[in-house]
């Protein structure tokens, strides 16, 4: 038996629940190179806390990409849905049940 095959997405979520900002960021880069496509958008959004807490000066920059992200993987999002979206993520940074209400589509 050898290693297992390494597994960027699944290595991103286990270095997000250890906080590890910056080796997750890093990493993320390198799947975007390599597939063509940025990591999942759900796996993207579990960094936004740690941005807001580890690199504040960061925040707006990464929740304005996320939400550019959200706006066209959401054909049939409307104005009003992503006005909420921007909304929650505005409270990210002090309100954790706004990652919450993200995690569930918006609600």
């Amino acid at each position: 038996m050898g290693n297992p095959p390494f597994r960027p997405v699944r290595e991103i979520e286990r270095l997000l629940e250890r906080g590890d900002l910056r080796m997750a960021v890093a990493i993320a880069k390198d799947f975007a190179r390599e597939h063509g496509r940025p990591i999942p958008l759900a796996v993207a959004l579990r960094l936004l806390p740690l941005v807001a807490s580890q690199s504040p000066r960061e925040f707006d920059a990464y929740a304005l990409r996320w939400l550019a992200r959200w706006i066209e993987e959401t054909p049939a999002g409307t104005i009003e849905q992503a006005a909420h979206v921007a909304g929650l993520l505005a409270d990210l940074p002090g309100e954790p049940g706004a990652l919450l209400a993200l995690q569930a589509g918006g609600r």
